[in-house]
């Protein structure tokens, strides 16, 4: 059983208002399960998209505006949010910090089947 030590993974540059590094993946021997830090910027707006999987989004860190479904909100630190299989979403930072995520799925590689 690996220990994955945070601090000798790598974060890489802010690219497009964007970073993002994997702490539990398949280059850890991760067979079904992936786990990523991740964060975003003020400026950043991802796509809206769907995935086959439950996908849980942890916010360590910041607020970020969540589009869900038919419904838009702000999630602060201390809230996860479960974008069930199927369900359109996406993640938009309007705010004037950095928002630090955790986001984990149960799969090696995930399918994502963006809608814009």
């Amino acid at each position: 059983m690996p220990l994955i030590e945070h601090s000798e993974i790598p974060m890489p540059a802010v690219v497009e208002n964007r970073r993002e590094r994997e702490i539990v993946s398949h280059k850890q021997g991760a067979v079904s399960l992936t786990i990523k830090e991740i964060e975003l910027y003020p400026g950043w707006e991802g796509r809206l998209h769907t995935h086959p999987t439950d996908i849980a989004i942890m916010v360590m860190a910041g607020a970020v505006q969540l589009v869900l479904g038919d419904e838009v909100s702000t999630i602060r630190a201390g809230t996860t949010v479960l974008a069930p299989p199927g369900v359109p979403h996406k993640l938009v930072n309007q705010l004037w910090i950095p928002v630090r995520l955790l986001v984990t799925y149960p799969a090696a590689d995930l399918d994502t089947n963006y809608l814009e």
